[in-house]
């Protein structure tokens, strides 16, 4: 009998290093020309960067062991270095090197989730390195005022776009068993509507369903089914520019524009004169424009608004992209607007140019 308790005690220690072992990484970085100095190993969280650990780097080395569920993409960090590492981390003997001078030449050698990221980036460099050559023929363009050449480097700029997101559609579809399909997902989540990001999560393999990229895209399809059109406006209350509060439901009995934007944003800029011909011509029929502004400095939004004749009501807590507001919406990118009725309820979404105009008048005019 004690030779059996002995035995099931034994099996039990070697079950548990095993499974112990199936969750363990070593990383082991030789960069060459590297000052004694902190390195510092971090990772993504829901809102922020965090440190997950940190170490010595000698004469070039450094090293960090610790334990990880899924493959996740992780940062390493210097403390007299300007510059970062990202790779993908996973259960694995991971090895980088490199040179101080030139750490975007490193290598990564021992993660598998890793080296499938390069393969999807190196035909993604491609793509980007050609939208930037027509990015720069586009502005020569315009600087002569050749606007047949222009619209010919914008078609071929957006066709390139086109293909650009095939090509990750296709990548996701291929590997959806890959952590790296699903950090690539969320990447690109902002340009999916509630359908299509319901479609991209569903086409994961289930052992992916506890992935920290997966857990992200679920939590945007809960906020994009909260802001979904015929849903109720989630409340908010922000600060005007004089400090006063104002709450979204004080809007109430009026349709009202929800309007994220910002001074720095080009495109938000460009989009402001015609909300402000919308704003003019339908304000005394029971029409006005809610900005909430993703700025952090405070003084260049209220030029903004002064500059752009914004006459409507203002709010920012001058977070950036980190405003209550926008995250509570699920804001990803500016300038994005929602539309609410009378009661609260969102009618439309995302109207810009003259589909803001065909709206309200079609709202107006019945």
């Amino acid at each position: 009998m004690k030779k059996l308790i002995y035995l099931s005690i034994l099996l039990f220690a070697i079950y548990s290093c095993q499974q112990q072992d199936e969750r363990s990484y070593n990383i082991n970085g030789t960069i060459t020309n590297l000052e004694d100095q902190t390195v510092y190993l971090k990772k993504s969280n829901e809102k922020d960067i965090v440190t997950v650990d940190s170490a010595n780097a000698k004469e070039g080395t450094f090293r960090f062991k610790g334990e990880i569920d899924l493959p996740m993409q992780y940062y390493i960090t210097f403390e007299n270095l300007d510059a970062e590492i990202t790779f993908f981390n996973e259960s694995s003997d991971i090895k980088i090197q490199g040179e101080a001078d030139s750490l975007q030449k490193l290598t990564v050698k021992g993660s598998g989730s890793q080296e499938l990221y390069e393969k999807y980036q190196t035909r993604l460099t491609q793509i980007q390195q050609q939208q930037r050559e027509i990015y720069y023929s586009y502005q020569d363009a315009k600087s002569a005022s050749n606007k047949e050449e222009m619209e010919l480097y914008e078609s071929q700029y957006m066709s390139l776009d086109s293909i650009r997101n095939e090509y990750s559609e296709k990548f996701i579809e291929e590997h959806p068993a890959s952590p790296v399909s699903a950090y690539i997902a969320m990447r690109s989540s902002h340009t999916y509507d509630l359908t299509r990001l319901k479609e991209v999560v569903n086409s994961f393999d289930t052992s992916l369903q506890k992935s920290f990229y997966v857990q992200q895209l679920s939590n945007r399809i809960e906020k994009l089914e909260k802001t979904a059109i015929g849903e109720k406006a989630s409340e908010f209350s922000m600060d005007n520019p004089e400090g006063e509060p104002i709450s979204l439901s004080d809007f109430r009995g009026q349709y009202v524009l929800l309007d994220f934007w910002a001074a720095w944003c080009s495109p938000c800029r460009a989009e402001n004169p015609n909300v402000v011909e919308a704003y003019q011509k339908y304000n005394d029929e029971g029409f006005t424009v809610f900005g909430v502004s993703l700025d952090n400095n405070k003084e260049d939004w209220l030029k903004a608004i002064e500059k752009d004749n914004l006459t409507w009501k203002h709010v920012s807590d001058l977070k950036g992209w980190d405003n209550a507001a926008s995250n509570l919406y699920g804001v990803m990118s500016i300038p994005q607007n929602y539309l609410l009725d009378e009661e609260g309820v969102i009618v439309a979404k995302n109207l810009r140019g003259e589909a803001l105009h065909e709206k309200l008048d079609e709202i107006f005019k019945k």
